[in-house]
C-alpha cells in the first residue's frame, strides 16, 4: 500500500475548469474604470488602467513599483490557478501580469487619443487597432496557458 503524500502547496488542478481567466472585454472594461467584476485579473486591470492614466498624481519610479507589484499579483494568480503546463509546451515570451499591463497602457493611451485628437485622424485608427491586435493576443494566449500548451515566465520581464 502506498503512503499518502501531503503536500503544503496549493493543489493546483489538472482541470482548464479551475483556471477561468477573464476575457478580453472583461478586461477592458476594468481598465476603463466601467465595470470591475469579481475576479482577482480584472481587479489587477482595473489597478493598472488608474495608474496609466495621465492624471495619476505619482512619480514615474513609484507607478513602475505598483505596476511591477500588480504584475506579480497577476502572476501569482496564474501560478496557483493554472493547470500544469504540458513537458512540451512553449515559453511564452512575457508574463501574464506583464501582458495585462500592456494592455491597459493601451487602452489608456486609446482613449486618450481618440479623446484629444480627431477621430478621422490615422494615428487614432492606428492605436485602436494595436489594441484590437493585444485583445486578441491575450486571448490566445489565455486558451493556450489554460489548456496547457503555453508556459509562462514565473517574473514579469520589466
Amino acid at each position: 500500500m502506498r503512503a499518502i503524500e501531503h503536500s503544503t502547496q496549493p493543489a493546483r488542478s489538472s482541470s482548464s475548469a479551475h483556471c477561468a481567466l477573464p476575457t478580453g472585454e472583461e478586461l477592458l472594461s476594468a481598465i476603463r474604470g466601467h465595470h470591475i467584476g469579481p475576479h482577482p485579473l480584472v481587479r489587477v486591470a482595473c489597478q493598472l488602467g488608474r495608474l496609466h492614466h495621465p492624471d495619476t498624481q505619482s512619480s514615474a519610479c513609484a507607478k513602475r513599483r505598483f505596476r511591477n507589484a500588480l504584475a506579480r499579483q497577476a502572476d501569482q494568480w496564474v501560478a496557483d490557478h493554472a493547470p500544469p503546463p504540458h513537458p512540451a509546451a512553449t515559453l511564452h515570451t512575457e508574463s501574464m501580469g506583464a501582458v495585462i499591463d500592456r494592455l491597459a497602457q493601451q487602452q489608456v493611451h486609446a482613449y486618450r487619443l481618440l479623446m484629444t485628437t480627431k477621430p478621422s485622424d490615422p494615428t487614432v485608427h492606428a492605436e485602436w487597432y494595436r489594441l484590437a491586435q493585444l485583445i486578441d493576443d491575450y486571448t490566445d494566449l489565455a486558451t493556450a496557458v489554460t489548456r496547457g500548451s503555453r508556459r509562462l515566465p514565473t517574473t514579469p520581464i520589466s
